[in-house]
């Protein structure tokens, strides 16, 4: 809303963004050039129902917790909006955090540490996923359509892409940083593997795989932004990552040691 309204402007600050539905009958409906596109305005006659309940209401609901959950609502799909060449800033896992809880953009940096965890031996479905090209909603490939009632393309042909979607934890002395997420193509060329490969490894050979980096020190390009979804307000998205060049480890790490 951009009324005037007082009831309704104090209505919408005791809402909890992504985690309310709203019904919206009678607005107003127009063109509002400062923000270049339609508007909906409330007015007298306007009636706001607060999380109805409806099946619509419901699939609503439900299918924005399981986006907002996959990070797909987070702002981290830009890739282009930084090229990794251009990243120069490093940190320490403390001070990504202290800058994420200082500043509400998204920022880029390096990191050189340890990858604490790195679940490349659970099941396959938890490391490589199936998504709705158009919704981001989790599907099989043999389904016929998306399975999310709202899709905009449900009732086209499902189309998907799978690719890795993994969720890694990287460490250095000063803590962790949890459930940073790597994915496709970033893992493919961490891992050296596509999917096709790693889904014909055997057991033996995934957990070989995932301790060829469990634990050692890489060099990580990272894009840090707000979450309110994550258990401490911050994600982190891996933009590039390998395994660290010692003697460019001892260099920047010597610097930010205190």
């Amino acid at each position: 809303t951009h009324s005037w309204d007082r009831e309704a402007i104090q209505l919408v600050q005791t809402l909890i963004p992504r985690e309310t539905v709203l019904f919206i009958a009678d607005v107003k409906i127009s063109f509002d050039s400062f923000r270049n596109g339609m508007a909906a305005t409330v007015n007298s006659k306007t009636i706001i129902t607060v999380n109805p309940d409806t099946r619509e209401a419901s699939m609503l609901f439900s299918y924005a917790r399981e986006v907002a959950e996959s990070g797909a609502l987070d702002q981290d799909e830009k890739a282009e909006d930084m090229s990794v060449d251009s990243i120069t800033d490093v940190f320490t896992v403390s001070q990504l955090k202290e800058k994420a809880q200082e500043s509400p953009e998204a920022f880029f940096g390096i990191m050189y540490s340890f990858i604490s965890k790195l679940d490349l031996d659970s099941s396959v479905s938890k490391v490589i996923r199936t998504r709705c090209s158009r919704c981001k909603f989790q599907v099989t490939d043999d389904m016929q359509s998306c399975t999310n009632q709202l899709c905009p393309g449900r009732d086209q042909g499902l189309s998907a892409t799978t690719g890795f979607d993994l969720l890694v934890d990287f460490s250095d002395h000063t803590g962790t940083l949890h459930a940073c997420s790597l994915r496709s193509p970033v893992a493919e060329h961490t891992l050296g593997c596509t999917v096709k490969e790693f889904t014909s490894l055997t057991d033996e050979e995934r957990t070989a795989m995932k301790w060829k980096f469990l634990l050692e020190r890489c060099k990580i390009y990272v894009k840090i932004l707000p979450s309110p979804k994550a258990r401490t307000g911050i994600r982190g998205m891996v933009l590039a990552c390998s395994l660290a060049d010692p003697g460019e480890v001892k260099q920047h790490m010597s610097a930010l040691v205190q």
